[in-house]
């Protein structure tokens, strides 16, 4: 037996491996084995659930006396454990233990899942295998919505409480979660950390760059970008989803579900942030302003389309016939039916077929019959439509006065 193996006595005496092992005290309930009566007695209470140290300012219970004592800190103020490369104190050494492999990029536990995650530690580890079982321990007593982890429990009580404690430096605006705050100001820095290892594309969040590796062309490039066995496929049309929700949510254009509906003009949406979007045309509230101009808008994306016409962005490129390119993806897809003679959209009086909804309200708002002057007499229906046009498309230059 190598004497690597042995141990100390402290009386001058060593003791072999297999002595050690025979003098362990094991756990009834689970595997794990003690040197000392008191360490299986205490490892009892986690079985047991008695938690017989509370504290005297709070009553927050313990296990463990050790526990108790790192938890008074939290009253007092004193952080005696600082990390040295950063000074960050921290209450507990385990804290500190598990603060340090964000520095050294040690990551010791993974899962046995899916083999690719690993994590700092244990209760992230723990965390993540809820995703893998569906578990959702956690839910709101309010609304009932359930969540794997207890820290996206409380940051979901601020949806009711309205309280958003983290606030952009830049512009003032304010969010519920730390993490969508830092996410945010990469908008301002222009930081886009996360990059698409087909095309090298860059994004700001992980989210954006997962939706991307799933678009149909990144999956024709390279099939292992993205694995198609775990995608949540539609039965009705091609699209495919990263997540169930995504898919679910998607299913209701194609059975016409709405279940989200105003409570002041009546108008359904497919989805809430739909909803929560179009509830601002009643308030007037425009969120989304224009660095370069002011102009304000009610959803986030009608300003990421506006930002275009000041950078000259156009991003949605006719690839296969004439290269001409645009700043918006239904521009594109119109144009393209320009090249395949594809005309969805029928007159339902003369069956003429158009290659957009615009070309077929303007083509119905000059169906009525002229009078002598060549003047056409528009219904009250016409008439509201035109004016609902008249801006973006310019109806009135079609209309012969």
């Amino acid at each position: 037996m190598s004497s690597s193996l042995n141990g100390s006595l402290g009386d001058g005496r060593e003791e072999t491996f297999e002595g050690i092992l025979e003098k362990l005290l094991n756990c009834e309930y689970c595997t794990l084995s003690f040197l000392h009566k008191e360490q299986l007695v205490t490892h009892h209470r986690t079985h047991m659930g008695e938690k017989p140290f509370a504290c005297e300012q709070c009553g927050r219970a313990f296990a463990e006396k050790s526990n108790l004592n790192e938890h008074r800190r939290t009253h007092t103020g004193i952080r005696p454990h600082s990390c040295s490369w950063c000074g960050k104190a921290f209450y507990r050494r385990s804290h500190l233990k598990v603060h340090l492999r964000r520095h050294t990029g040690e990551k010791p536990y993974t899962c046995d899942v899916c083999q690719h995650k690993s994590f700092l530690c244990k209760e992230q580890l723990m965390t993540h295998h809820r995703t893998h079982m569906g578990e959702k321990p956690f839910a709101c007593e309010q609304c009932g919505k359930a969540f794997a982890e207890k820290s996206n429990l409380n940051e979901h009580r601020r949806t009711h409480t309205g309280i958003r404690p983290h606030s952009c430096s830049w512009c003032g605006k304010a969010f519920y979660r730390r993490s969508h705050l830092k996410v945010h100001l990469r908008r301002h820095t222009g930081e886009k950390p996360y990059t698409c290892d087909v095309c090298q594309h860059t994004f700001v969040d992980t989210s954006s760059l997962q939706r991307h590796k799933c678009h149909e062309r990144v999956l024709k490039f390279s099939s292992s970008i993205c694995d198609k066995e775990k995608l949540f496929n539609c039965e009705y049309c091609t699209r495919s989803f990263l997540h169930k929700e995504q898919l679910m949510t998607h299913h209701r254009t194609h059975m016409g579900e709405k279940p989200f509906a105003c409570e002041q003009c009546g108008k359904a949406f497919a989805e809430k942030s739909n909803l929560n979007e179009h509830r601002r045309t009643h308030t007037g509230i425009r969120p989304h302003s224009c660095s370069w101009c002011g102009k304000a808008f009610y959803r986030r994306s009608h300003l990421k389309v506006h930002l275009r016409r000041h950078t000259g962005e156009k991003p949605y490129t006719c690839d296969v016939w004439c290269g001409k390119a645009f700043y918006r993806r239904s521009h594109l897809k119109v144009h393209l039916r320009r090249h395949t003679g594809e005309k969805p959209y029928t007159c339902d009086v003369c069956q003429h077929t158009f290659v957009d909804t615009s070309s077929l309200q303007r083509h119905k708002c000059r169906s009525g019959k002229p009078d002598q002057s060549g003047r056409i007499f528009l219904n009250v229906d016409s008439y509201g439509l035109i004016l609902q046009l008249m801006l973006g498309e310019h109806v009135l230059r079609c209309i012969s006065w």
